[in-house]
């Protein structure tokens, strides 16, 4: 990340300007974020900065997209810390709930084949941050992985009557206010993947989120530290998707794309690629 980042003022709205706080506050917030910023390996401009919510906001945009890509679970785990720490000092900030939101998401995937119990934690507390940012200032990202994170905790008929309603009313709030957002789309696409066709699911359904999410990625141009992943990974689910339609060649085409703008996308080149053999 370049130590010149200057925060735009549109990732300014984001934060809460409050009047001018006393020094009891902002010492001990200075000292608590520079001592983890300098622990997480955070580079020395960025630790100099770290009363700037949306300086944080940025490192963990990218710290976290970074890990996820590269498939890095300890700096996962360290950019989880970090967004626990801004939040504390700074509860107010919508882009910080969101994020800390979303490296818990992130974490629920990474665990839920190993420990569902534990998986379901993490979505349960991620999408108590993410209403905390939509309470504060809602972006359809939001909404969007809100309603991921409920629906990821549907392991039956009991849970679906219980969440199922608030998945679909938290996504449909993330598409009346991102039409045009291709990782609502894409939330949207893996959501369908996995529910059958009796609730509006399926795979030819899914393919048509993800197709949708492409063409809408081509214009996504979001300002820093707005939310900005999902391009490559949106192939990752299209490949996959024609998978399960029998459509091989098609997959590796989706999977070779996802290298093409992530050369270092361990899940796709390490798991779905291989799997696909030849």
């Amino acid at each position: 990340m370049s130590c010149s980042y200057e925060p735009s003022r549109l990732a300014t709205r984001f934060s809460v300007a409050p009047s001018v706080p006393s020094a009891s506050f902002l010492l001990p917030a200075f000292a608590l974020l520079l001592a983890f910023a300098l622990q997480l390996g955070t580079p020395h401009c960025l630790a100099a900065q770290t009363l700037d919510p949306g300086e944080l906001a940025e490192r963990l945009r990218t710290g976290m997209e970074e890990a996820d890509i590269s498939g890095d679970d300890d700096t996962l785990g360290r950019m989880a810390i970090l967004a626990r720490r801004a939040v504390t000092a700074f509860p107010d900030d919508a882009l910080l709930n969101h994020y800390m939101g979303y490296a818990l998401y992130l974490r629920a995937g990474r665990t839920m084949e190993t420990d569902t119990g534990a998986a379901h934690a993490l979505l349960e507390e991620a999408g108590s941050y993410l209403e905390r940012s939509i309470e504060i200032e809602p972006i359809a990202e939001s909404h969007a992985l809100l309603s991921s994170s409920l629906g990821m905790r549907i392991d039956g008929p009991v849970s679906a009557m219980s969440l199922g309603g608030a998945s679909g009313a938290a996504m449909d709030r993330a598409k009346a206010m991102g039409p045009g957002n291709p990782r609502v789309r894409l939330l949207e696409g893996i959501s369908a993947f996995h529910a059958p066709n009796t609730f509006g699911g399926g795979h030819e359904v899914a393919l048509e989120h993800f197709l949708a999410a492409i063409e809408l990625f081509a214009e996504d141009a979001p300002q820093p530290p707005l939310p900005a992943w999902g391009h490559a990974e949106t192939y990752a689910w299209l490949g996959q998707t024609h998978v399960a339609l029998g459509q091989v060649e098609a997959a590796r085409t989706a999977y070779e794309r996802a290298l093409e703008l992530e050369p270092g996308y361990v899940w796709v080149r390490e798991v779905l690629l291989r799997a696909l053999g030849g």
